[in-house]
């Protein structure tokens, strides 16, 4: 284990100790988890950032600190947009097929876009 340390303001200090006080939580418990819920939180805004910036999602998940599939449920939570760019229905699939590298969901946009064609 590796100690670090952070600097608190009085404020802090004092919630941080009504809050032990409270619980009967050992204050350098409740900092480590404090600080890697913070973390968490932190790392999915960034990768969230990221890939509506344009980054690629794999990227994005990365930064994001959770797997690639949980990353695209996660989007699809928020309300974010996976499907870019093209407008007809065949395209959008086979793009999101891409994006989540689903190989049915490529052949049924495939041919979808062969019956259109």
């Amino acid at each position: 284990m590796l100690p670090k340390s952070i600097r608190l303001t009085e404020a802090e200090a004092a919630e941080l100790q009504r809050y032990v006080s409270l619980t009967g939580e050992v204050e350098a418990t409740a900092l480590k988890r404090a600080a890697l819920r913070g973390l968490r939180e932190f790392r999915l805004e960034r990768g969230i950032m990221a890939y509506i910036e344009g980054r690629s999602s794999s990227e994005a998940a990365e930064i994001a600190g959770i797997p690639r599939a949980e990353f695209l449920q996660v989007l699809v939570e928020k309300g974010v947009t996976l499907l870019k760019g093209p407008s007809t229905l065949a395209a959008e699939l086979g793009f999101l097929a891409q994006q989540l590298g689903d190989e049915k969901l490529a052949a049924v946009a495939s041919k979808l876009a062969e019956a259109r064609d």
